[in-house]
């Protein structure tokens, strides 16, 4: 779900005024017990919240600051200043600058956020930061069998870790969950949310089996992610097929796969190749290639900034991705790869002034790796339409309005012609819903944290009414 990371600016990252620090100072040790602890502030207009850690080391201040709602922690403060009443601090990585005031009896500091535009943000003292309520987490009692698994995934040496969630009734279908981009648990837990939980609990409450399992090479899933490509992740989703039809209390002929955003890719190359599964679900699944879904969400994501963006800024952008993408397809290994797309991403950024390397954050080559790894090469070639059209399953293709991660209206006409002949595709887009599935206002990746919905009833619904009809 993370495509949106290389070269795209995200909301706490701008050019904002700096507050003009001195280099980080000595204190004096009355001073610092004034201001040293966790504090934790909402920037209002975004309504994100932020946590600031103040610590001496060495006779110095020391800040770091998280952003939860973003999942962003440990970003650490360049400079650092405080007089006994006025604190200051800038974030050179994300040119960003906080200036408050520390009151009378040291609970709270009075402040403005710079970055790109000013945001108050007052920081109260706390003990520990704040956890937001998901109000969709499942609770208990769960009125179904709950396993915890191992079987063998899609390689040697992978070995995978899931939960099985199975209902009391008979003759239930299974399905699997796959999930969206990036490491990912059994739960795709992102910023706080556990959507493939929510939905697993929702799905066996109704009839539905489900299993989902963490991400080769992360959480208690074993085997090495970083050179694993959508190929790979659809082997192992291939493995869990093979390892529930060799369950006795699952019907072979009723198992289906779930796939949200990268999973949505594995769905189709499942669907394509002839795996024996019975239905499938695409959550957000691109249906034109990852170069075209890429350059669309680049585009898409920064014109939706609250700060104007001017277009012919957007076209170099898009222009720099193109020249690194011919760097990331061509048959040379990762560090070859990376040499040629970095001495290409120097090249491009003399295109850009200071003040629009700031607002992009046109100044990281971590980004620029990102791009060369074998699950980004693959990610830009791989076309779903020929395996979708290869499909001989039932798909379901479900989307949000509000997606810009995989816009609706690039993929949906595509799914509509390939159906044409098909005749086994069904596509719903859903009004209002994020690349999340969640009930939102812009559809940008920065309100996912601070939307409480974790996955909308409707699509839950949706999704439990076509599977038992389906698979």
């Amino acid at each position: 779900m993370s495509w949106y990371g290389a070269l795209v600016l995200f909301p706490l990252i701008g050019c904002g005024p700096s507050a003009g620090l001195p280099d980080t100072e000595t204190v004096d040790p009355i001073d610092v017990d004034r201001i040293i602890g966790i504090w934790e502030g909402t920037l209002s207009q975004a309504n994100l919240r932020i946590v600031v850690r103040i610590a001496e080391e060495d006779g110095r201040l020391i800040a770091r600051f998280d952003s939860p709602d973003q999942g962003a922690y440990g970003i650490a403060a360049d400079t650092v200043s405080f007089d006994g009443e006025r604190l200051l601090f800038n974030v050179d990585s994300i040119n960003a600058g906080y200036a408050g005031t520390l009151n009378s009896d040291g609970s709270l500091i009075q402040g403005r956020w710079s970055q790109s535009v000013e945001f108050e943000l007052d920081l109260a003292r706390v003990d520990k930061p704040s956890v937001r309520a998901r109000a969709q987490n499942p609770k208990p009692p769960f009125p179904y069998r709950i396993e915890d698994v191992r079987f063998p995934g899609g390689a040697r040496g992978v070995t995978l870790a899931g939960t099985l969630t199975l209902p009391e009734s008979e003759d239930f279908p299974v399905v699997i969950l796959v999930t969206g981009s990036g490491a990912q648990d059994r739960d795709e837990t992102i910023v706080g949310h556990k959507p493939f939980w929510v939905l697993a609990d929702y799905l066996t409450r109704h009839g539905v089996g489900v299993l989902r399992y963490d991400d080769r090479g992360f959480a208690q899933s074993t085997g090495n992610i970083s050179t694993a490509t959508t190929e790979d992740f659809a082997d192992d989703a291939r493995a869990a097929i093979s390892y529930l039809q060799s369950r006795n209390d699952v019907v072979a002929n009723r198992i289906g796969v779930v796939g949200h955003s990268e999973g949505g890719n594995v769905v189709s190359i499942l669907a394509g190749r002839d795996a024996p599964f019975a239905c499938g679900v695409l959550m957000a699944g691109p249906a034109v290639s990852g170069e075209q879904i890429h350059q669309r969400q680049v585009r898409m994501i920064i014109e939706r900034q609250p700060f104007p963006i001017a277009d012919d800024l957007v076209k170099k952008i898009a222009a720099m991705n193109e020249s690194l993408y011919t760097a990331a397809r061509m048959n040379a290994s990762f560090d070859e790869r990376r040499a040629i797309a970095r001495d290409i991403y120097q090249s491009a950024l003399a295109r850009f002034d200071e003040v629009e390397r700031k607002l992009l954050n046109l100044n990281d080559e971590v980004q620029v790796d990102a791009i060369v790894t074998d699950w980004f090469r693959y990610f830009l070639g791989y076309d779903p339409r020929i395996d979708l059209e290869a499909s001989k399953v039932p798909l379901l293709a479900m989307y949000g309005a509000l997606d810009l991660q995989v816009p609706p209206d690039q993929s949906v006409p595509v799914l509509e012609k390939i159906n044409t002949n098909h005749g086994k595709i069904e596509v719903r887009t859903f009004p209002d819903l994020n690349h999340l599935f969640q009930h939102a206002t812009t559809g940008l990746p920065s309100e996912y944290g601070v939307i409480d919905e974790t996955l909308a009833p409707e699509v839950m619904l949706a999704i439990k009414e076509w599977v038992l009809a389906n698979c």
